[in-house]
C-alpha cells in the first residue's frame, strides 16, 4: 500500500510477504520499485522473524532497511467475554457519525490532514464489506473508536482511538468487549487484534486492557523502515 503524500509514515506498509513463497531480493526488488514508481518517500515492511530469510542482515544492509518498533499479534477464541465497565455510550456507529469518528482518528493519532483527505478516507470505513465501525460517546460528543472486520470465522479488531481528554476512562475496555461480544454472535471462533510492544520497562495500557479481555500474544512483527 503507497499513500505517497502521507506525512505520517503509517499509511504506506508492505506486509505477507515470505509465506506463499520465499522472501529474495526480487521480492524486495518488485516493492520498492513500486515504491519509487508511486514517488513515495518511505514504507514499512511488516515482517514477523518466522518470514526472514538466512541471508535476510545481508539484504536488509543492501535495502537499507532498518529496525523499528514491533507489534504484536493477539488472538482469543470465541469464550464469553464480560462487559466492561465505562460511563461512556458505546455501540456501532451510523452513517451519521462516519465524519466525527475520522476526526477522532485525527486528533487521536495526531494526523496532518490539512486538505481533508485523510478525514475523507477514514469516513469511508463503513462502506468496506465485512467492517463494522463503533464509537463511545459522552452525551452526544464522540470520544472513542474502534472497529470490526469479520470474514467467515475469523474477525479482527481495528480503529481503537481515544480522544486525549477522554483516556482512562475505560473507552477502548468496552469497545474491545463489545466488539468481541458481536464478533462471538457472528459465529467467529477466532478473533484478532494487534497493538504495539511496550519496550522494557514501558507499559501499553492497550496490552493490558487486550490480556484481561482474554487476549494471548502468539507472535511479534518487527517494522523494517526503508527510505527513499
Amino acid at each position: 500500500m503507497s499513500a505517497s503524500k502521507d506525512t505520517s509514515g503509517f499509511w504506506s506498509k508492505a506486509q505477507g510477504f515470505g509465506f506463499s513463497k520465499p522472501l529474495t531480493a526480487e521480492v524486495l526488488d518488485e516493492v520498492i520499485g513500486f515504491y519509487r514508481s508511486e514517488g513515495t518517500a518511505s514504507a514499512n515492511f511488516h515482517l514477523p522473524e518466522q518470514v526472514l530469510p538466512a541471508d535476510w542482515a545481508e539484504l536488509a544492509a543492501k535495502y537499507a532497511l532498518t529496525r523499528g518498533p514491533s507489534l504484536v499479534k493477539l488472538r482469543r477464541d470465541d469464550s464469553p467475554v464480560a462487559a466492561a465497565p465505562t460511563p461512556l455510550r458505546v455501540g456501532p456507529i451510523t452513517e451519521a457519525d462516519a465524519d466525527a469518528w475520522a476526526a477522532v482518528q485525527v486528533e487521536a493519532f495526531g494526523f496532518e490532514d490539512g486538505d481533508g483527505r485523510m478525514a475523507e478516507m477514514l469516513a469511508a470505513i463503513g462502506r468496506i464489506a465485512g467492517v463494522t465501525a463503533y464509537g463511545a460517546w459522552d452525551g452526544d460528543l464522540l470520544v472513542a473508536t474502534g472497529a470490526l472486520s469479520v470474514d467467515g470465522e475469523a474477525a479482527e479488531l481495528v480503529s481503537a482511538a481515544t480522544r486525549p481528554a477522554y483516556r482512562g476512562r475505560g473507552a477502548q475496555s468496552a469497545l474491545v468487549a463489545r466488539r468481541t461480544q458481536d464478533a462471538v454472535a457472528a459465529g467467529c471462533r477466532s478473533i484478532f487484534v494487534e497493538t504495539g510492544k511496550p519496550g522494557p520497562g514501558d507499559r501499553n495500557q492497550s496490552l493490558e486492557n487486550l490480556r484481561r479481555a482474554g487476549f494471548e500474544v502468539i507472535y511479534e512483527r518487527p517494522i523494517w523502515a526503508w527510505r527513499a
